[in-house]
């Protein structure tokens, strides 16, 4: 049944339909007709890299690529689609703090994992000269390795959203996850994450 309706929710948001009888918390996102700014940015595979691009269906958000693979902005806007949905399944979000914490983001695709001098595990354990697959710089900023198979699916992409929604709402991201040091991630972000991300498998993104 949730597939269905993210589905639903999916084909509204490629085609810019109004669904009224799907009106969950993402349907908020294409409300508003701003097809002729997004026709504008798109990314030129025989440009210099990297290229900033606007992602469609969000007021001020933008995406840094390394190449045109990494990712096309249909894929990206519909991954946050998928995200601020389950978002608001679980958690609700009557007072859009996320929902404007995703209309105002930087992301920026790696082609390489990066290295940290420590990062926690979903445990709250803390690992030394980790190596990292994301991360949140700021409520507005992050990074993002592109993933295994180059798929949104497979990369930290919806983890690292969490961490925004978090950083907004409580000002801090909650680095350490399920540990005891900082509050505010719980089993239930995990599954979160789990479920979009699988839900991203089932459309091949």
């Amino acid at each position: 049944m949730i597939k269905a309706r993210i589905l639903a929710l999916l084909v509204c948001a490629v085609f810019c339909l109004s669904c009224p009888s799907y009106r969950y918390g993402a349907m908020d996102f294409i409300s508003e007709n701003r097809n002729k700014i997004y026709k504008k940015s798109f990314c030129e595979a025989s440009g210099p890299f990297p290229q900033m691009i606007l992602i469609p269906f969000f007021k001020e958000t933008f995406q840094i690529v390394p190449d045109c693979r990494v990712y096309p902005k249909n894929q990206t806007s519909l991954a946050m689609l998928v995200f601020y949905h389950y978002w608001t399944e679980y958690f609700g979000d009557d007072d859009f703090v996320v929902k404007n914490s995703l209309e105002s983001l930087m992301i920026t695709w790696g082609l390489n994992k990066k290295r940290s001098k420590k990062a926690y595990n979903l445990d709250g354990e803390m690992i030394e000269h980790a190596t990292v697959i994301g991360l949140t710089t700021s409520k507005t900023t992050i990074w993002v390795w592109r993933g295994y198979d180059f798929k949104i699916s497979e990369s930290s992409f919806i983890h690292e959203l969490v961490h925004v929604a978090l950083r907004n709402m409580n000002g801090h991201g909650d680095r350490d996850h399920e540990g005891a040091k900082y509050s505010g991630w719980t089993p239930a972000h995990t599954k979160l994450v789990s479920e979009a991300k699988e839900t991203l498998r089932s459309f091949g993104i």
